[in-house]
């Protein structure tokens, strides 16, 4: 009668498929009944017989393990025998399946997360932009996402600037200016007039078509917010001309590019006539004379003048120059030339040159 309400109790729970009754009734009368989740098919090796012990074990269709993934199998319960437990992460007749919580949105990351499905689970990454142990730390320039380890690669970057968000495109790694990351600040069409020396972009804080900061060195014209709220050390400078683009660094410390160019005082940078032409590459040219250089660089009367350049003349001074290379350009011979190399025919060293370039700036 003990050994059959043992029986029961096996048959009651799920996971019973033999048990061990104790023969006789131990010393306070009662009697033991192990319940086990396996049988002896399989252990043989580990199956010890007591001469005290009643063992009986129900033929299982769990003694093969059908179920994958470390599931739990159940004898009985369908008409194959056995059924399937399933770990969370998967699911199937026999825990085949991953689940992936991530695109069935079952999962518990954060918005400043992104979710990364993998076998079974899924983990909650930083979005790009974001660090720190909870995800809740927002970069403010793209060096400090890369340096954060938060994006390393080029792409689009959630950033904050002025407490709000902003989504730029960060270019990571050494594409020509140096490693880390670097902010997108302006692209210029030297073919369009858009950012002329003239124009009042350069001293108002108004951004130009954003869209185009969240593309790469294309021929998209752009000048963002990081122009007058994003510090720097450093500064990228690069020309594309003929789907060929030449860099150079400028180190200079700022608040801005703004807080350098937007009062209209020349500043002046010392990389020389050199350094700034190979923005141009082999086809540059400049007048040998005057070599002024830097931010807000023009003469008077105004013959030549470039919000961030070098310009040239063919006499001994800088009254009267006819060639420059930079960004923001204007003067004559062609006004319409605003971002590329620009040299008339009074004695450049290269050949009188109309070269119109995209122009890139970038912080970092």
């Amino acid at each position: 009668m003990v050994q059959e309400f043992c029986e029961t109790m096996c048959y009651m729970e799920p996971n019973c498929v033999s048990i061990n009754f104790e023969k006789q009734a131990g010393g306070n009368g009662k009697y033991k009944c192990e319940l086990n989740n396996v049988t002896h098919e399989g252990y043989e090796s580990d199956w010890v017989k007591e001469k005290n012990f009643f063992y009986h074990a129900s033929e299982s269709a769990c003694v093969e393990n059908p179920c994958m993934n470390n599931a739990i199998c159940q004898s009985g319960f369908t008409d194959k025998g056995y059924r399937c437990l399933c770990p969370a992460g998967f699911k199937g007749a026999r825990c085949e399946a991953d689940i992936d919580e991530c695109s069935e949105a079952t999962h518990n990351c954060k918005p400043t997360h992104e979710c990364q499905n993998s076998k079974g689970s899924y983990q909650c990454i930083c979005r790009p932009g974001y660090y720190g142990e909870d995800c809740h730390i927002p970069a403010m320039t793209c060096k400090e996402a890369y340096d954060r380890n938060t994006s390393i690669l080029s792409g689009m970057v959630t950033l904050h600037l002025d407490s709000k968000p902003f989504v730029v495109y960060c270019h990571m790694g050494n594409f020509g200016c140096g490693d880390g990351g670097w902010t997108t600040v302006m692209k210029i069409d030297g073919h369009k007039r858009t950012f002329h020396f003239d124009s009042a972009y350069w001293s108002n804080k108004i951004e130009y078509m954003p869209s185009g900061g969240g593309t790469g060195f294309d021929s998209h014209e752009t000048k963002l917010s990081t122009y007058w709220n994003t510090s720097f050390s450093r500064i990228c400078l690069g020309m594309k001309i003929n789907q060929k683009i030449n860099f150079i660094v400028i180190n200079k410390q700022a608040d801005s590019l703004n807080s350098l160019i937007a009062d209209g005082q020349h500043r002046s940078t010392s990389l020389g006539r050199n350094t700034w032409k190979t923005l141009i590459g082999s086809q540059a040219s400049l007048q040998l004379n005057c070599n002024e250089e830097g931010f807000n660089s023009m003469t008077q009367p105004a013959r030549s003048k470039a919000r961030l350049g070098i310009l040239g003349n063919n006499e001994p001074n800088c009254g009267s120059p006819d060639s420059r290379i930079g960004f923001g350009l204007a003067g004559s011979p062609d006004d319409s030339n605003t971002c590329g190399n620009e040299a008339g025919p009074w004695q450049p060293d290269n050949g009188s040159k109309k070269i119109k370039a995209m122009g890139y700036i970038l912080v970092q």
